[in-house]
This record gives C-alpha cells, sequence and structure tokens, in this order.
C-alpha cells in the first residue's frame, strides 16, 4: 500500500514538472520568435527609413513636384553606384594587375557623391547635368581605355532615358539624346580603330559587374516610376477624399440655405428659375417689445437668446415640413406648400404656430422663475398665391414674393401675444380642424379692414361607441 501510495503521488508530479517545463520550452520558443520578428521589423522600418531620407535628400516644402521628381530619382541611383563602386573598390584593391580599374572606381566612388551634394544644396538642375556629362565622359574613356572589353559604353543606354526624366526642355533632351549615341557609337568605332590602353587577364570578369550596373540603372528607373505612381495614386486618393469632404461640407451648407430642389438646380445650370405657387400658407412671427430689450441687454446675450428661440422654431419647421425663408431681426418668416406643393399646408402651418405659442409660453414660465429676460410672440398666418425664387449673383437667398406676403405680415402686426392670428382665407381651409373665433375685420395697414380668426386649439375627435 505504501508503495501504491507513493507511485500516485509522484506520478502526477512528475507529469506536473513534464508539462511545465515543456510549456516554458513552448513559450521560449514563442518569444524568441517574437525577438526575431520584431528585429526584423525594426530593421526593415530602419532601412525604410534610411531610403526614404536619402531619396529625399534636398527636397523641401518649397520644391516643385518636377523637382522632387527628378531629385529623388537621381539620388536613388546615385545611392547605389556609391554602393557599387565601393563593392569594386575593395575587389580590385587586392588584384595588383588591376591598379587602373582600381583608381576609375575611386573616382566613381567620389563623383557619386557629387549628384547628392547639390541636390542637398537645391541646386537640381546642375545636379542633373552633371550626372549625364560626368557618366557620358567617364564610360566613354573606360571604353576606349579598356578596348570595350568590358561593355561598359552599353550603359549609355539608360543615359538616353535619364535625359528625359531630369528635364522638362525637349531641346535639352534631344540635345543629350544625340550626344549619348555619338558617344556610343564613338566608343564602338574607337575599338577597330586604336589598341587598348589598359589590358589585364581578368577584364572579361568586368564584363558582369557593368552590365550589372547597368540593370541597377534601368531597375532604378523602372522602380522610380512605379514609387511615383504610388506615391501619386495615395496623394489623388488623399485629395479625393478630401475633395469629397469638402463638397459634402459645401453640399451640406447650400441645402441648409436652400430647398433641396432650388440648390440642385443651381449646382446643374449655376440659376434657379422662379416657381408659381397657387396655394402657400406663410407665417411671420414678431417679439414684443424686442426693441426695449435690445437696449437694455448685452448684444451677445440677446442674440444667445434669440438663437435659442429661433433653433426650436427651425426644429418645429422640419417636424411639419415647413420651409423657413428667412430671419430679420426677431422677425422669423416660414412657408408651408413650397418648393413641393401639398394640399396639407394650411393645416400643417396652423399646427406649428400653436406648437411655438406653447413653447413661448413654457419658456416665460421658465424664465419668470428664474427672473430672467422672456420674449413673448405675435404670429400671424395667410394663405395664397407666391413666386418664389432666389434673385441676384452673389449670397443667395431663397424668397417669396406677392401680396400674400404682405397680407401675412399684417396678420402678424394684427395679431395679440401668445396668440394664432390667422386671415379669412387661411381660416376657409383649416375650419374643418380647428376650434377658431372670429375677431370681425380688423383694419390692417394698406389693406383695409379684414377678417381675422385667433386659432383657439385642434378639433378634439368625436369617440363613437
Amino acid at each position: 500500500m505504501k508503495i501504491h501510495w507513493w507511485a500516485k503521488s509522484v506520478t502526477p508530479a512528475r507529469h506536473f514538472n513534464s508539462n511545465f517545463s515543456s510549456l516554458m520550452m513552448d513559450s521560449e520558443i514563442e518569444i524568441d520568435a517574437a525577438n526575431k520578428r520584431s528585429f526584423s521589423e525594426r530593421l526593415s522600418q530602419a532601412i525604410t527609413r534610411l531610403w526614404n531620407r536619402t531619396i529625399n535628400i534636398g527636397i523641401t516644402n518649397q520644391t516643385s513636384d518636377f523637382d522632387k521628381k527628378r531629385t529623388r530619382l537621381i539620388n536613388g541611383i546615385s545611392s547605389w553606384v556609391v554602393l557599387i563602386y565601393f563593392g569594386y573598390v575593395i575587389v580590385f584593391a587586392n588584384i595588383p594587375q588591376a591598379k587602373f580599374v582600381f583608381y576609375e572606381c575611386i573616382v566613381g566612388f567620389v563623383t557619386a557623391f557629387i549628384p547628392l551634394i547639390f541636390n542637398y544644396n537645391h541646386k537640381h538642375n546642375l545636379a542633373c547635368h552633371f550626372f549625364i556629362a560626368f557618366n557620358l565622359l567617364f564610360y566613354f574613356f573606360e571604353s576606349v581605355a579598356e578596348g570595350g572589353r568590358d561593355g561598359v559604353e552599353y550603359i549609355f543606354v539608360p543615359l538616353c532615358v535619364t535625359s528625359m526624366l531630369f528635364f522638362n526642355s525637349r531641346r535639352v533632351i534631344f540635345t543629350y539624346f544625340a550626344v549619348v549615341c555619338i558617344f556610343f557609337f564613338s566608343a564602338k568605332i574607337s575599338h577597330s580603330l586604336m589598341s587598348p590602353i589598359f589590358t589585364w587577364e581578368g577584364q572579361k570578369s568586368q564584363v558582369s559587374a557593368n552590365w550589372a550596373t547597368m540593370f541597377v540603372i534601368l531597375f532604378m528607373i523602372i522602380f522610380y516610376f512605379k514609387s511615383e505612381n504610388e506615391r501619386q495614386e495615395k496623394l489623388l486618393e488623399r485629395k479625393n477624399v478630401s475633395l469629397s469632404n469638402e463638397k459634402q461640407k459645401s453640399d451640406n451648407l447650400l441645402m441648409n440655405i436652400l430647398p433641396y430642389e432650388t440648390a440642385e438646380e443651381l449646382k446643374l445650370t449655376g440659376a434657379a428659375k422662379s416657381r408659381s405657387f397657387n396655394m402657400v400658407t406663410v407665417m411671420f412671427t414678431d417679439f414684443r417689445n424686442f426693441t426695449v430689450a435690445a437696449e437694455a441687454v448685452h448684444p451677445e446675450k440677446l442674440v444667445n437668446e434669440i438663437h435659442s428661440y429661433f433653433s426650436m422654431f427651425d426644429h418645429v419647421m422640419s417636424k411639419y415640413n415647413i420651409e423657413k425663408i428667412k430671419t430679420i431681426g426677431d422677425s422669423y418668416m416660414c412657408a408651408g406648400g413650397l418648393p413641393e406643393e401639398n394640399a396639407t399646408n394650411p393645416v400643417d402651418v396652423v399646427m406649428a404656430a400653436l406648437e411655438i405659442q406653447e413653447f413661448m409660453l413654457q419658456k416665460k414660465k421658465e424664465k419668470e422663475k428664474a427672473n430672467e429676460l422672456f420674449f413673448e410672440c405675435r404670429l400671424g398666418i395667410h394663405t395664397g398665391p407666391v413666386i418664389a425664387g432666389i434673385v441676384g449673383t452673389k449670397k443667395f437667398a431663397y424668397d417669396i414674393w406677392g401680396d400674400t406676403v404682405n397680407v401675412a405680415s399684417r396678420m402678424e402686426s394684427g395679431g395679440q401675444v401668445g396668440k394664432v392670428n390667422i386671415s379669412g382665407s387661411t381660416y376657409k381651409l383649416v375650419k374643418d380642424y380647428f376650434r377658431c373665433s372670429y375677431r370681425g375685420k380688423i383694419a390692417a395697414k394698406n389693406k383695409g379692414e379684414v377678417d381675422m380668426y385667433f386659432v383657439e386649439g385642434p378639433i378634439e375627435p368625436v369617440l363613437t361607441t
């Protein structure tokens, strides 16, 4: 029994130790892998940052787009040429028979820095001219001196392309193209007319190195096009997003100023035609004693108060699909039945008017308790035909004209605080929906005596059993 108990007690411990060791080993492997990944990522990011800094040497916010493109290209090619010649210097330094090539490589290594220096000092045009001119002379001399055994004259091929990328002037491009062709054929002809100045046994091994240089230059040109295309695509994408956002902002602003149909017509044609509407219900509101309050209250506080009231009015207009026309001081003007005609606009406007007066009454009670400034509202409504549209060429504003507007204004001025005053024409259209009290014929400025009604409230629906 003791042995059995001992075996049972030890076995789980050994099993636990084995699992724990396995888990620790797995964790260490995962940590090592994470470290390796993070190191490779850090190395890749460091190389990318170094490369971007190198190709952008001499580029500032003031640098033109064309100079940015050719500067990145020449910086990239020069950087690779520096690395290639550095490798050549190391290789040929250990070959006594190739001292001539060794010195050539030193010259190439040193002079490859010069375009970078010119670009650093913002002399981009000079850097391009130096790059092409030096490479023409350098490789022509090398080809003639070595009798063409190293194939170095084929580097002139990508040089024809670089001139097209470095300059905008067609005269300069064609001049360099002609010069490159002359140098190439002159080098080829010299191989048959004169003996090489310098030869050595391993000279043919230079062919692969020179071809590698040519392919690097070609690769950099293609890489340049690809990188610039990607750069331009990203820039274009950002600009498109920015333009889309700005367009959305301008559209929202336009829709906030003009009705949708009018705004769309204005965007499409640059103008919006006026339209006639046979039945539009116009409402005016006005605050009592506003002039007295304006003299006693700080202007900023007064504007904030007006803003809070008119913001609520705007909310009510949206609720009943009524078009806000404009505000003039403490006067608020709106109209139902446009820009889309409908048959319910008299009822909609009266409902909105009742809700506004209810809001004004509630606001008055709150302000009186707090001993703060409050306003009371007169309100008038009239229904009839109008002309609607925009006029002028600057600061577009949607407006309405006609005698209906004048009568609605008289309904407001002839009304009473806290009441909804409507004309006889509006009454005929809403009498089945609202309880109204006839005020009689009331004198209205320039209109004589006109029928006016106070709207007491909506007619309660009759409940049937």
